[in-house]
């Protein structure tokens, strides 16, 4: 319960976190995407519950933040935990090159979506940005993913030893 409660202030410090920390760095446009990261390390480790949840809690607060379009992250959100969550019933899932790999095919996954989108919706060509920024920032995102998901596990071993521990009275 402790976990539904404090999910949304995670969400807000995590994607704050993501917008200004990464932008003190000379990484420029080029900074990985830990909510997505997280997203998909929820469909490889978390329930279906938990992580579709989280999924739905960051897509919504990533769609107030950015007002791309009303949904969208949600929707995005959504299919990579769905695309994660199948892959780790029927792939290993442990090993650092196939989470930065499937991490940087869900990166592009993304941003297909996003250039796609802006096609259909609003007639405009963004596919000089697709082979400059969303490659690059795909491929950084997939070099830091192993070691978000270290210590995203190391975060849920700490909140689950935490949560057995506490009292089950209120």
């Amino acid at each position: 319960m402790i976990y539904y409660l404090f999910l949304p202030v995670f969400s807000l410090l995590l994607l704050t976190l993501q917008v200004t920390f990464f932008n003190i760095f000379p990484l420029g446009k080029f900074f990985p995407d830990m909510s997505l990261i997280l997203v998909i390390y929820a469909g490889f480790y978390l329930s279906l519950t938990r992580g579709g949840v989280l999924s739905v809690v960051l897509g919504f607060i990533m769609d107030c933040i950015t007002g791309f379009m009303p949904g969208f992250f949600i929707l995005n959100y959504m299919l990579v935990f769905m695309i994660s969550n199948l892959a780790a019933f029927r792939l290993y899932a442990g090993g650092m090159i196939f989470v930065a790999s499937f991490t940087v095919l869900c990166v592009l996954i993304e941003k297909a979506m996003i250039v796609l989108t802006y096609a259909v919706l609003y007639d405009v060509s963004v596919f000089f940005d697709v082979f400059d920024i969303s490659l690059l920032q795909a491929f950084v995102t997939g070099v830091f993913a192993p070691a978000f998901f270290a210590l995203f596990n190391k975060i849920e071993v700490f909140l689950s030893v935490w949560e057995s521990k506490t009292p089950n009275q209120l």
